[in-house]
């Protein structure tokens, strides 16, 4: 991936959970090692706690499929992985990871475990968080750092978030100290800026 724009916003705990919900829900881009499995991305990569991982997400979807097998599962390049604690009723029990409904959604269980022998590289692939996996783990990746079109993150600055964003404590652009309308200045202004880093500090 080519160098991209980097904005950094320090942001008190709330206006960032606000901002998790705004993000995760459509969805966030992240550069990660493509070609493994999904329990190693999520582990290894993302640093999300195995405990965590096996007790807490309880439902994964790949590319819209419920996946079982999180050890066996491989990631690649541009897939949708969506993460959720338990969902209610007969549709969120039929999800779940392993469980004992998974033979009524056989038909669109992820099973193409994928080969991956190939050289593991790095990728860029869609992330979306729901119920309480988005109010755990959001903040903890924002501050990881997410990856955004340039037109999503000015809406979010412009419409969703203005009142929260300006009043951030600092706003960076490319590591110089600026303010949120300079930000979407300069974003409007150049044409072949497709991609932006956002990254987040909680004060």
């Amino acid at each position: 991936m080519k160098d991209i724009s980097e904005i950094e916003a320090h942001l008190s705990n709330n206006a960032a959970r606000e901002m998790c919900s705004h993000l995760f829900q459509s969805g966030v881009l992240l550069k990660v090692q493509v070609g493994i499995s999904i329990k190693n991305l999520l582990c290894a990569h993302l640093g999300l706690d195995k405990t965590y991982v096996d007790k807490r997400i309880s439902t994964i979807l790949l590319n819209n499929q419920p996946v079982d097998d999180i050890n066996k599962t491989i990631i690649k390049n541009n897939d949708t992985l969506a993460l959720s604690s338990a969902m209610p009723g007969l549709i969120g029990a039929t999800l779940r990871r392993d469980s004992h409904l998974a033979p009524l959604r056989d038909t669109i269980t992820f099973k193409e475990y994928r080969n991956n022998d190939d050289i593991q590289d790095y990728g860029l692939i869609h992330l979306k968080l729901f119920n309480l996996i988005l109010q755990e783990v959001g903040t903890f990746l924002l501050q990881k750092g997410v990856v955004m079109g340039f037109e999503d993150l000015i809406d979010l600055f412009d419409n969703k978030m203005s009142k929260k964003i300006t009043g951030a404590l600092d706003i960076y652009f490319n590591g110089k100290k600026t303010d949120i309308n300079e930000v979407c200045r300069s974003l409007k202004s150049n044409v072949e800026q497709k991609l932006v880093l956002l990254k987040l500090k909680i004060s």
